[in-house]
């Protein structure tokens, strides 16, 4: 993170079911890294650190999490998504 230099450290995001930041109202047209933890711990010590912002996907009553792999993919949509109307 450091050689991206800029405002860079400010567009890395966590995934967590207890952010308070909706994916969908996040502007994911500029470069941005994205960290998602595994399932059962989460994102590691060391990765919360580097985040700025934590992201969720609302999730159903009663649902607990989504599969890291199905997170990431429905946040990598949103990103394309929103590049393809910008």
């Amino acid at each position: 993170m450091k050689q991206c230099g800029g405002d860079s450290a400010e567009r890395v995001f966590i995934a967590e079911a207890s952010g308070s930041q909706p994916y969908d109202t996040e502007d994911l047209t500029q470069p941005f890294a994205l960290i998602i933890g595994n399932e059962a711990h989460g994102p590691s010590r060391p990765a919360r650190v580097l985040a700025r912002r934590a992201i969720s996907i609302p999730l159903a009553n009663g649902v607990e999490s989504l599969n890291a792999a199905m997170a990431a993919g429905i946040l990598l949509f949103e990103a394309a998504r929103q590049l393809r109307l910008s």
